[in-house]
């Protein structure tokens, strides 16, 4: 009995010992940890911990679209849809903590999209290009992989919300079947915002989107005998709001 007590003993004050540990730990999150002064405003902003140095996260970030019916709009860009269009990918992660606050990471990326259009009206506004869609069929797929950076800024003294901002740099393969197929590979420099809360002690929520980014797009067209008829190399840069770069994700932190 005298055992069984001795051994209880050792455990709970192993237990306590570990609570007061982690406790201890969570106490430093949200702490100032600098001051940044805009010189031009005049105003000073402080740096609160958020991420500590030394911590693995490991992530999953994931986007669907789908669209079913008549007289439907996507995007602004296909009006009067009749027909369905599904949309969706997912992004497992993993990162390092090199710095407080500061993290680099590599992301894998999986994407696929399946359509059908009885009849629609493609409307790129911004480049006043307007075109009728009919008995369309398309399904695409495509893979990537992307290193990344994010700063954190620490929003509140308990360490619990934080904006982010990703710097990306990417390279997927993309294949897209209708009538033929594209084959297209891509390489992207990209700046990605966002807003990351912690629900648990060691689980995050977080939502990004897609600001801006430059890249280099290499496609060619063949047709369904697999002979190249065609392709196109452009380079393109641009800022804006992209929906189908809305990503909602979960991150573990250990």
């Amino acid at each position: 009995m005298r055992k069984i007590l001795i051994v209880l003993g050792v455990f709970f004050s192993l237990s306590m010992m570990g609570q007061t540990t982690q406790e201890a730990k969570m106490q430093k999150m949200g702490v100032q940890i600098g001051v940044d002064s805009s010189s031009f405003s005049g105003r000073t902003f402080l740096k609160r911990l958020f991420v500590q140095k030394g911590t693995w996260g490991f992530g999953l970030q994931g986007t669907y679209l789908s669209t079913k019916g008549s007289d439907s709009n996507i995007l602004m860009l296909l009006t009067g849809l009749n027909g369905g269009i599904s949309y969706g990918s997912i992004s497992p992660s993993v990162s390092y903590a090199y710095a407080p606050n500061l993290a680099c990471g590599v992301r894998l990326n999986y994407t696929g999209a399946d359509g059908v259009v009885d009849e629609a009206l493609f409307d790129l506004m911004n480049d006043g290009l307007s075109f009728p869609l009919s008995g369309l069929k398309m399904s695409m797929r495509s893979v990537g992989v992307s290193l990344f950076h994010r700063f954190w800024m620490g929003l509140d003294d308990r360490g619990r919300c934080a904006l982010f901002l990703d710097g990306v740099l990417s390279a997927s393969r993309s294949r897209l079947y209708s009538s033929g197929y594209t084959d297209t590979r891509r390489y992207a420099l990209s700046l990605c915002p966002g807003f990351e809360v912690f629900v648990m002690n060691f689980l995050s929520l977080q939502l990004s989107l897609g600001l801006a980014s430059g890249y280099f797009v290499d496609s060619k067209v063949y047709d369904d005998a697999g002979t190249q008829i065609g392709g196109s190399r452009d380079w393109k840069a641009g800022t804006g709001l992209n929906l189908l770069d809305l990503n909602f994700g979960l991150t573990f932190y250990l």
